[in-house]
């Protein structure tokens, strides 16, 4: 049984290898993007679960500090005012300061868990292409002056509607579904063909 089997050549060989490789480092990437997606919902949880308990807090700070409304003071008809019987209005009473939360009783939320560390050629990745792709200006369209006629001989230099394109039948592309050529371009005028 084992004279049947036929050996590979080290090329195959070495390819198998290279994607074996590859199978191992995307199965990788993927166990820690799954690893990264369950800490973001564990910390959205967490947040959401902490903004209801502050929601709640704020309600009831809020409903210590408004005071309940006092019925309004039946006013007395007004006397008439002699220069001895003055008195001064009463001073205004001092107004105390809202009291808050001690510092004592505050618990802080729990510290994320660390980052996980991406696999080092992800990361020899994104530095490479922070570094190929500086900030830069959009590129402006090309204005109506400096736009160049694609379909331009370039042997009598006719342009336009008298360069045809057609299939070239010796460069076939695709076989399936039906066959697919090349195209060329040829001038209608010397009868000069071009790719």
């Amino acid at each position: 049984m084992k004279n049947n089997i036929v050996e590979l050549p080290s090329e195959y060989e070495e390819m198998l290898n290279r994607l074996e490789t590859q199978i191992t480092e995307l199965f990788s990437e993927i166990h820690y993007y799954q690893a990264l997606l369950t800490e973001k919902e564990n910390t959205i949880i967490r947040l959401t679960t902490e903004n209801r308990y502050l929601k709640a807090k704020a309600e009831n700070v809020s409903s210590e500090l408004t005071p309940p409304p006092t019925p309004p003071q039946q006013l007395a008809p007004p006397s008439p005012l002699s220069e001895t019987s003055y008195t001064p209005p009463p001073p205004p009473q001092q107004l105390h300061p809202p009291s808050y939360p001690n510092k004592e009783s505050y618990t802080p939320p729990p510290t994320p868990p660390q980052q996980l560390n991406p696999p080092t050629y992800l990361n020899q990745e994104a530095s490479t292409t922070s570094m190929i792709l500086p900030l830069t200006e959009p590129p402006t369209p090309p204005s109506e002056d400096t736009r160049v006629n694609k379909r331009v001989c370039p042997e009598c230099g006719a342009m336009g509607f008298a360069i045809k394109e057609v299939d070239d039948r010796t460069r076939i592309i695709s076989y399936n579904p039906q066959r697919i050529y090349a195209k060329k371009k040829v001038c209608t005028k010397c009868r000069k063909e071009w790719y």
